[in-house]
């Protein structure tokens, strides 16, 4: 088994479709007679769970749907497509992760599944979990992963919406409100996620005990964490406050801006040796710099 291979995630008990597009050529063409379609666990015994035929909708494409019974058992799994081009034969295989169940995960639509798989992904190469993830996930109590993003994102929307004039009301979801526009500002509702991530983070870790050594059991001192941690989020929130500031002012509906503000029809930008009959910004007698 690879365990450091970069995979897809389905979370448990969902219905997950995955593709294959066949190219000719440059262009889209159907494989030379059947395809296949198998998924096995990726383990030394590489137990088959299915092999059948996908769905064919289109020109060169291929379709295969998991049932819920499919991704019942959580763990590790490849996608394995089987045709032949011009009497060759392929193989294209997909690594999956079957995670835990994520209720709050699975409605979302594809675009906001794809801002916390990226932001998913800052967390993916931390040192102290042997697969992925933060050294949260080795507690029991601990949940998180893609459904605790995808609840840290309603509240990244929710504050996006109310930090700052103008009011707006976003959601993840497009119930009650418009959904966030992602194709625009899903930078911005990136970073907004991955600075909750952080603040969830360092509040995990506010509780971890000193150390306690001696003929018992001993524990690591991870108490800095919360420190560390807070030295990133520093860093994070200034990028996403320049975000925000472009955000909201996109937002207001103010148009295009005008140099029109103060000191005349010139406004800041106006001469200042000019007779006082002119259009000009106000002389006046003292200065102040």
């Amino acid at each position: 088994m690879d365990e450091y291979t970069d995979r897809a995630y389905v979370s448990r008990y969902s219905a997950a479709e995955f593709g294959l597009r066949v190219m000719r050529q440059g262009v889209p063409g159907d494989a030379d007679g059947t395809v296949t379609a198998t998924l096995v666990h990726d383990n030394t015994a590489a137990t088959e769970v299915f092999s059948r035929e996908p769905d064919h909708p289109a020109t060169g494409e291929y379709t295969v749907r998991l049932t819920s019974k499919e991704t019942a058992t959580v763990g590790p799994y490849i996608l394995v497509w089987e045709y032949q081009v011009d009497g060759t034969a392929e193989e294209w295989r997909v690594w999956l992760e079957v995670g835990k169940s994520a209720p709050e995960y699975d409605p979302l639509v594809e675009d906001m599944k794809g801002i916390i798989e990226t932001t998913w992904n800052r967390f993916s190469d931390l040192f102290d979990f042997a697969t992925e993830g933060p050294h949260l996930q080795t507690y029991i109590q601990s949940n998180f992963g893609r459904n605790r993003l995808a609840q840290l994102l309603r509240i990244a929307v929710g504050r996006l919406n109310t930090v700052a004039q103008p009011f707006q009301s976003y959601t993840i979801d497009g119930d009650g409100g418009a959904s966030f526009p992602v194709a625009r500002w899903g930078s911005l509702l990136e970073s907004a996620l991955y600075v909750e991530c952080l603040r969830h983070l360092m509040r995990s870790y506010v509780e971890q005990p000193e150390v306690q050594s001696g003929s018992g059991v001993s524990r690591l001192d991870r108490r800095d964490y919360l420190d560390r941690w807070g030295i990133i989020l520093q860093g994070e929130e200034a990028i996403l406050k320049q975000q925000l500031d472009h955000f909201k002012i996109a937002n207001m509906g103010l148009g295009r801006a005008r140099v029109l503000v103060s000191g005349g029809v010139w406004g800041r930008w106006g001469p200042t040796r000019m007779p006082l009959s002119a259009a000009a910004r106000p002389r006046w007698l003292t200065r102040m710099y």
